[in-house]
């Protein structure tokens, strides 16, 4: 436990010396929009971005390896259900 605060602490700390040394305002254009905010905004809201879009991506791969191990388990089962000659309920 204390390992993991003194983790957390220097990260914060980390954060914190980013955040002060990146205060300057930036423009960020993206087609036909554009954005002046704070360079450390910037960092984070793209960061939380990403970290959002991988979320969702490993919640479908997980969902979808279920969803074959299911199938695959189903189907063993009634394998095993017609080779040992019980009928299927």
């Amino acid at each position: 436990m204390r390992f993991k605060l003194i983790v957390i602490s220097l990260l914060f700390l980390l954060f914190a010396i980013i955040a002060v040394q990146n205060t300057i305002s930036t423009e960020l254009k993206f087609l036909f929009w554009a954005v002046q905010a704070p360079l450390i905004i910037m960092i984070l809201v793209i960061f939380v971005l990403g970290l959002l879009i991988g979320l969702v991506f490993c919640s479908y791969h997980e969902r979808k390896k279920k969803k074959e191990e299911l199938e695959n388990q189903k189907k063993k089962e009634e394998k095993d259900n017609l080779q040992s000659g019980t009928p299927l309920k």
